[in-house]
């Protein structure tokens, strides 16, 4: 089972300034909440994006990602031997730094997708789920 959703009807102020809007992520068994930054991308971006990101696997692209708070965390997702591998991934300021000063905050950097790996660079085998493809398309179909 795949799901990422909003929880929270309405953003929130948060301590820092900033508004934020609650959400979950379910993997299988695993769920996890997160609080959206709303500084970048409103609700409806976020859920646009998500579909966006959905169809990308259905049409064969290789990787995509899901975003649960706009350019700081998401979920990526490769496909890999008929399976549908999920990490979750914190982009550092060295990977965004890859972006032209003239990109589009709209748009989703999906060119920072790294190419899947199941181990850390000193050889620490890296958190991962596992999904179907037909996890995605019931997701989509509720959406």
């Amino acid at each position: 089972m795949f799901r990422i959703e909003f929880t929270d009807a309405q953003p929130e102020l948060q301590e820092e300034g900033w508004y934020g809007l609650g959400g979950r992520v379910t993997i299988g068994d695993h769920v996890e909440e997160f609080l959206a930054s709303l500084s970048l991308w409103n609700r409806e971006q976020y859920e646009q994006h998500w579909r966006e990101a959905a169809v990308r696997l259905l049409n064969g692209e290789e990787r995509t990602a899901f975003f649960t708070s706009a350019f700081q965390f998401w979920w990526a997702m490769w496909q890999d031997d008929g399976d549908i591998r999920v990490h979750q991934e914190l982009l550092f300021a060295d990977r965004l730094r890859e972006l032209s000063e003239s990109w589009d905050v709209r748009c989703v950097p999906y060119k920072l997708l790294q190419d899947y790996r199941r181990t850390t660079e000193e050889g620490e085998a890296i958190s991962e789920w596992r999904l179907g493809i037909g996890d995605i398309e019931m997701f989509l179909a509720e959406q």
